[in-house]
């Protein structure tokens, strides 16, 4: 490989509880060699030590203890809190502060207490359509964001996924129970504005991150008038588009749901999901050997289909 290991770090070896490095005796050995090249000021890369679980993340090599099934950060988690943070540690720099939160709403992902296992940080910038505090940047609907190109390193995007006119009457009735997921969330209407939003929204981070930021958008598939929309698959076919790597995705799983009162009347059709995703994108013009563009690899699936695959080499 080409990355070359920062060393800045080492100096911290003993006290870093959140690194990424977790070969237990190899590196256990390998740090006083690293100390005394470190004091020779010197890059070393990969072919110098046999460690072959090493991990990068920004360049840097950060060490911590070996993991087990109980420390390892996973894919899912029931605390949202959770999953932002781990986010945090493996794509900001190993911080749970991240620079601006577009969709700031009432808070929610920073609201200490109600049993979330992490306080986290508001974001230093913080931009809503519909502002709740006197701090919050109101933004228009279909506007841009007021920041500067390449301007902050993270983003986070919650972006609503309900789908109901303003003026439905489940959406103005006072009646007790009606239409109680649209009057916890924003709605959009007709669907097609759902995903013209989601686009102008990712193209909006694009703009606005500088090399290597991330973008962390939370997003979930639904059922609007018995049809599934699958948001989820858009948002990583827009992101991609636009210029952004998908490295990660985390599952929120919920213990419960709201169920909205009549909807099921007829029986039920589709599973009712207890998920939603935050998808990791980072921007980066930079492609390894093996990242592919979908969209191309369909193309070439294509060609290689009607060509009955008398290119395709097999090694």
């Amino acid at each position: 490989m080409d990355k070359q290991i920062n060393l800045t770090l080492f100096n911290e070896v003993n006290s870093n509880d959140n690194g990424r490095i977790y070969q237990s005796e190899a590196l256990e050995n390998a740090v006083e060699d690293f100390k005394y090249e470190l004091s020779n000021d010197e890059d070393l890369t990969e072919e110098n030590y046999d460690m072959d679980e090493i991990l990068y993340e920004n360049e840097d090599l950060v060490v911590a203890k070996k993991l087990n099934n109980s420390n390892i950060i996973k894919n899912f988690s029931y605390d949202q809190t959770e999953i932002l943070h781990n986010i945090g540690i493996l794509y900001n720099n190993g911080s749970d502060q991240f620079d601006a939160d577009m969709t700031a709403s009432s808070l929610g992902f920073y609201n200490k207490g109600r049993g979330y296992a992490y306080s986290i940080p508001e974001p230093k910038i913080l931009m809503d359509v519909c502002p709740t505090r006197e701090d919050i940047i109101e933004i228009q609907k279909w506007g841009p964001l007021p920041l500067e190109d390449n301007s902050i390193h993270s983003l986070v995007i919650d972006l609503p996924f309900v789908i109901s006119p303003q003026n439905a009457p489940s959406a103005v009735s006072n009646k007790e129970g009606a239409s109680l997921i649209y009057k916890r969330f924003s709605a959009y209407y007709p669907v097609d504005n759902l995903y013209l939003s989601y686009y102008h929204w990712l193209s909006e981070a694009n703009r606005v991150l500088e090399e290597n930021g991330i973008c962390i958008f939370k997003c979930q598939s639904m059922i609007s008038g018995g049809i599934r929309h699958n948001v989820e698959e858009f948002s990583f076919m827009a992101s991609q588009r636009l210029g952004f790597k998908m490295v990660d995705k985390f599952t929120l799983l919920a213990k419960a749901r709201l169920i909205s009162p009549g909807k099921y009347k007829s029986g039920q059709v589709h599973s009712r999901s207890y998920t939603s995703m935050f998808l990791v994108f980072v921007k980066s013009s930079k492609t390894k050997s093996k990242e592919f563009n979908y969209e191309q690899l369909l193309d070439r699936c294509l060609k290689e289909e009607n060509e009955h695959y008398i290119n395709v080499v097999e090694k």
